[in-house]
Order: C-alpha cells, then sequence, then structure tokens
C-alpha cells in the first residue's frame, strides 16, 4: 500500500504495451503475433478491466491479494524448510520488505502477477506430503497459468520433474520412475520449442546479432559469421552455439556478471548500495546454507537449485533484463537458502 500511494498505478513502458494488446484482443477477438498468449494473464485482466469499464486499480487489487496468498503460503514453505517459526517470520518479513521485489505490484506488468505466482506454485509443490491425482492437477494447472503470464514460467516444470521423481517416486520401479523423467521432459522440449517458434519479440537471435547482455543495448563489436536457418528453435540455437562458440562464451560471462551483479550503471548510488547490501550477503548466507542444507539431503533443494540453475542459463541464452526482473524471480529462493545458514547455529556446523 506504501508504494501504490508513493508511486500510483505504473501504466507506461511494459504496461502500456499490454494495454495496447488488450484493446486489440477486444477489438479483432486475436493477437498481433502468436507470443502474446505467453503474457495473456495480465493482457486478459487488463481487457476486463476495459470491457467493463473498470479502473486498473481492479488489476492492482488482484495482483495485491495474489500477494498476500503468496506471502502466507512462503511463511508456511519456510518454516517446513527452516523447522523455526521465528526465522520463517524473519525470511517472510524480508519478502514482504524488498522493495526491489515487491515494487512491481502497483505496475501493469507481468511480473506483477509472476512473482506472487511462483512463490504460489513453489510453496504449494514444497509442503506437499504425499502426492494425490487431485494436487497433479493443481500443480498442472498452476504451472499453466505460470506458462500464460510470463514464458519462463515453463522453466519450473523441469525441476519440478526431478523433484516429483526423487521425493516422491522410490517405491516405483526404476523403468516406471525413468519413463516419467523421459515423457515429461520430452513434453517440456517439445513445448519450449513451439513456445520459441510463436514469433513477435521473440526473437533469438538478436541477442547474440548484437551482441546484447542486457536486452534491447547494442554492443556490437563483430557480427557473426554462421547463423542458423531458423534460430527461433531449440537446434537452431543449438547450432549457433557450436558456430560461433568463442563469441557465445564471451557473451555469456558477460550475461553472468551481469545477472548475479545485478548493479546497473543508470541506477543511483544509493540504489545500487541497497541492492549490494540486500542480496550481496545472502549470496554468502545462501552458501553457507547450501553447505548445511546438502548435509541434511533436504530433497526440495533439487527443486530450489534446479530453478535457479535455469534461469541463470537461460539469461546466457538470450539476454538480461534492464531492472534484473529474472534475477528478481529467484529472490524468494535466495532468501530460503541464506536463512537456512542460522538453523541451529549452522555456522559452528560449518567450520
Amino acid at each position: 500500500m506504501f508504494l501504490l500511494h508513493t508511486n500510483g498505478i505504473f501504466t507506461q513502458m511494459e504496461a502500456a504495451k499490454y494495454i495496447y494488446h488488450a484493446k486489440y484482443f477486444l477489438n479483432h477477438g486475436s493477437f498481433v503475433t502468436n507470443n502474446y498468449w505467453l503474457y495473456s494473464t495480465i493482457i486478459f485482466l487488463i481487457a476486463l478491466c476495459i470491457k467493463l469499464k473498470l479502473s486498473f486499480a481492479f488489476v492492482v487489487a488482484i495482483q495485491f491479494i495474489v500477494n498476500l496468498i503468496a506471502l502466507f503460503m512462503f511463511y508456511n514453505l519456510s518454516f517446513h524448510f527452516l523447522r523455526n517459526r521465528k526465522l520463517a517470520w524473519i525470511t517472510s518479513f524480508l519478502l514482504a520488505c524488498n522493495i526491489f521485489y515487491q515494487w512491481y505490484n502497483t505496475f501493469l506488468y507481468t511480473e506483477s502477477l509472476f512473482f506472487s505466482l511462483t512463490v504460489i506454485y513453489s510453496s504449494y509443490l514444497l509442503t506437499l506430503k504425499r502426492l494425490r491425482v487431485r494436487d497433479m492437477i493443481f500443480i498442472g494447472f498452476l504451472l499453466a497459468l505460470l506458462s500464460f503470464t510470463r514464458p519462463t514460467g515453463i522453466l519450473f516444470l523441469v525441476p519440478t520433474i526431478f523433484y516429483i521423481y526423487y521425493r516422491f517416486m522410490n517405491p516405483l520401479k526404476a523403468y516406471v520412475k525413468t519413463a516419467f523423467v523421459i515423457a515429461w521432459l520430452g513434453i517440456f522440449l517439445f513445448v519450449l520449442n513451439r513456445m520459441m517458434q510463436t514469433g513477435g519479440s521473440l526473437k533469438f537471435m538478436v541477442p547474440f546479432i548484437k551482441e546484447n547482455v542486457i536486452c534491447g543495448l547494442d554492443t556490437v563489436t563483430s557480427v557473426p559469421v554462421n547463423l542458423p536457418e531458423n534460430g527461433n528453435s531449440l537446434w537452431g540455437l543449438i547450432q549457433y552455439i557450436f558456430m560461433n562458440s568463442s563469441q557465445f562464451l564471451h557473451l555469456a560471462v558477460l550475461k553472468t556478471m551481469s545477472f548475479w551483479g545485478i548493479l546497473r550503471p543508470y541506477y543511483s548510488l544509493p540504489h545500487n548500495i541497497g541492492l549490494a547490501i540486500m542480496f550481496y550477503s545472502f549470496y554468502v548466507l545462501g552458501i553457507v546454507g547450501l553447505v548445511i542444507k546438502w548435509k541434511e539431503k533436504d530433497k526440495r533443494l533439487i527443486f530450489l537449485l534446479g530453478i535457479i540453475l535455469l534461469y541463470w542459463v537461460t539469461t546466457m541464452l538470450t539476454c538480461d533484463d534492464w531492472h534484473s526482473r529474472f534475477f528478481l524471480t529467484l529472490t524468494p529462493f535466495i532468501f530460503l537458502l541464506g536463512m537456512s545458514s542460522f538453523i541451529n547455529n549452522s555456522w559452528k556446523k560449518v567450520k
């Protein structure tokens, strides 16, 4: 509410794009290009406001409600993961008060819902004691909702597959478990490849051709010699990497520094200092917490590390966001790992 009072409802920049496409959908019953289906959750909410002649405050209200649900569920996950109510409260308080993360609740951006939905999805999955059919249906529904809110939502499928494999499928025979993993990884790759071919702004060769470390910021020093015929496909991406390996590795290093560095030259000094204090300290704490949880053989690490790794790799294969929004998606998981370092005097155990 403080952010809403301070900044109002932000309807510029990307928000203006989604407002335009909401109006376009109402007028034509379709999108300009198919890639906007992958952002359709926020577009349809905006379209509903326009159709019913409601204020955009309706969308923001929904974002606040979803965010509140996410915070309650994150507290529950924190309590299960940290096994300490005080640590769970502190971790939830850190997430609730992280202005860099919560900022988008007053924006008509896809992240406004996506951040909260990823927390709801992860909290539900990682607090399950047993996996029932209704749980699988609900997980599938949430995963589909994530994928139609932002295309990177599909990435959550991969760590989910391996978490279910190691957490819930031990009683099953090896060939059944193997078939499960192969089948779902096949579905993931098929869906991901189709999503890459939806067109519009999803042009996967552009960051390499224009050497974008930050999306849209061209830093061309050399022009790639070999381009695949269809760069908007998994095979095309693989071809490009092998045909231009030195350039890819160079850009991958720069994108990694941008992704984990999170500081930006166009931020104010206080802004960058705040980011550094908040997140760099949790890098150290997170490493300690990871060691502790690894020793405990906590299977939830499969999911947490899986999604962190996938977002990092995806940034190297595309480009980093102007405001580190890809990194910010991982904020709840980094906080969980960091606060794990305080479980039962964990620092003494590590030493």
